[in-house]
């Protein structure tokens, strides 16, 4: 009941009560320190990428195939900033995996790291909100816990960023998500990367992470028996794209981003025994807000 209330304050457009946020933190800590680093999920799963507290997207993208609890539910990180609701973003993706903890994984992303959350829009809206700085250290310490990758039937790997020559699923499994992420963490590497049309590793004007070509990607899919990459972390402006000879789908999810462009939402959704394709997509489109 605790949870449905406060579900309704959300949808409400209410204020959400730091006494409540405190609740459904320690709540969202407790189920976030006992998932893997990589949890491997079965299809059917629905799997979204960069939200950027766009919540009134965030609705309508959940209506889309099947709500949670209906269906599984990745998504790639990169829930707050930039956009005009990162708290009830948040809190509603926090209720829905209380509710529903195997049915629902949230990936960390570079945007939950303080360092970024703290420049980019968060940390204002939380001090707007609330006048202070513990929901803002709240929200973050629930981020430190996140899961940071996920394979998907053995065979999608995904993640917000990307890899790099030295990420491997043994070494991601033995990450210490206790610690906080330095800038030469391996960590990093997952949320910052990018693809390129060029072979090797470059490291990425982005500042951390690295730029990855296609032969490694094939050589960390080959190792892992693994089948394709599915990552979010740059605008596209139809929505999804395959790069690197098709070894690595990038997908978008927030619409008409920060309503400047013109671009669509997608929500991939991943069926038993099916190929992703154009099919696969689920696309979510709305006129430019005046």
């Amino acid at each position: 009941m605790f949870l449905r209330n406060v579900l309704q304050k959300i949808h409400s457009n209410e204020v959400v009560s730091e006494f409540e946020i405190n609740i459904i933190c320690k709540q969202m800590t407790k189920i976030a320190i006992q998932e893997p680093n990589i949890p491997f999920v079965s299809s059917p799963v629905c799997v979204l990428g960069d939200i950027h507290g766009q919540y009134s997207d965030l609705v309508q993208l959940l209506e889309l195939v099947e709500k949670p609890g209906e269906c599984t539910y990745v998504f790639l990180g990169d829930y707050v900033d930039r956009g005009p609701n990162s708290i009830s973003v948040v809190l509603l993706l926090f209720c829905y995996k209380i509710l529903y903890p195997k049915r629902v994984f949230m990936l960390r992303g570079n945007h939950e790291q303080r360092a970024i959350n703290k420049i980019y829009g968060f940390y204002d809206e939380t001090m707007k909100a609330y006048e202070d700085t513990h929901v803002w250290q709240m929200i973050n310490e629930v981020f430190d816990f996140f899961s940071i990758a996920a394979v998907i039937d053995m065979k999608y790997f995904c993640v917000h960023g990307g890899i790099s020559n030295r990420v491997t699923l043994n070494k991601l499994k033995r990450y210490d998500r206790s610690e906080r992420t330095k800038d030469d963490d391996i960590a990093n590497d997952l949320f910052w990367s990018d693809p390129f049309n060029k072979l090797g590793c470059l490291p990425n004007q982005r500042g951390s992470g690295v730029l990855f070509g296609v032969d490694i990607v094939k050589n960390f899919l080959m190792q892992n028996n693994l089948e394709l990459i599915i990552r979010s972390h740059q605008l596209v402006h139809q929505g999804h794209k395959f790069d690197l000879h098709g070894l690595c789908l990038t997908i978008w999810s927030a619409p008409n981003y920060m309503n400047r462009i013109e671009n669509p939402g997608i929500v991939l959704y991943i069926e038993p025994d099916k190929e992703i394709n154009a099919s696969s997509m689920h696309i979510y489109t709305r006129p430019l807000k005046k």
